[in-house]
């Protein structure tokens, strides 16, 4: 039995936040003298987090289904949280920020899908949920569920984003302190969650094929914000990628 999960909990205890606790003041202030290109690259940004967080938040329950035992269904639980979290913070950004239309964050999310790539849409919407459902049908993929979600979206494609948005920030010729703040603790949270992940795959007995699919699939998802993040950024992250899986005890041929 795989054991070791508690002090995962504990962490996610003390770090939690409340994204209304942020102060946007000055974010809504400066929002309108972005300039054109600024505010074109952090909402497309803006876009694939709203879009992403909101199916990870969807997809854990599948994985908490499969845990192998109490102590891991409890920090898939935690991690839920989390990601609700992120979806609310991001689409909180969307709405009050950059002033995205729609009654809704539903309607919010549609608006926002012609700011991002097909290919991101297609990551999160379709090849996410199709993994999750295999895995309610079959615990026993849990593994091969948790490289997608933990080491491929959370490790390469998220991280890579959230390192580009907090760069992209530091660079504009107005301060939004409220999202650069909020960034900065979803970034942390995701830290603890792709060690969770890394835990369990380390656990877990990845043979040859699986190890090369978890390569493989990092190096073409990183690609998949297009323009957005600059092709040294998807290169930072998949090397990043291709440490932690060796870290993980993963070895390629």
């Amino acid at each position: 039995m795989i054991r070791g999960y508690g002090h995962f909990v504990t962490l996610a205890e003390s770090l939690q936040w409340d994204e209304t606790d942020i102060d946007y003041s000055a974010d809504r202030a400066a929002w309108p003298r972005l300039t054109d290109a600024e505010s074109a690259r952090v909402l497309g940004l803006i876009a694939g987090f709203v879009i992403a967080e909101t199916s990870v938040s969807e997809e854990l329950g599948s994985y908490q289904a499969a845990a192998s035992d109490d102590s891991m269904e409890a920090v898939f639980r935690a991690q839920a949280r989390d990601e609700a979290r992120h979806a609310r913070f991001f689409d909180l950004v969307a709405a009050e920020v950059a002033r995205v239309p729609g009654a809704d964050a539903a309607a919010r999310r549609d608006a926002l899908r012609t700011h991002v790539g097909p290919e991101l849409v297609e990551l999160f919407e379709e090849r996410l949920p199709a993994t999750a459902r295999r895995l309610a049908e079959d615990h026993g993929g849990l593994t091969s569920a948790v490289g997608l979600y933990h080491m491929v979206i959370e490790g390469v494609v998220l991280l890579a984003g959230q390192h580009t948005m907090l760069d992209t920030l530091e660079g504009l010729s107005v301060a939004l302190p409220g999202l650069r703040k909020g960034v900065e603790l979803v970034l942390r949270d995701e830290r603890w969650h792709i060690g969770f992940g890394s835990r369990i795959v380390q656990n877990a007995d990845i043979g040859r094929d699986e190890a090369d699919a978890l390569l493989a699939q990092g190096e073409s998802a990183a690609k998949v914000w297009g323009d957005l993040i600059t092709p040294d950024a998807i290169e930072t992250a998949v090397r990043q990628h291709r440490r932690r899986l060796k870290a993980a005890g993963i070895k390629f041929w």
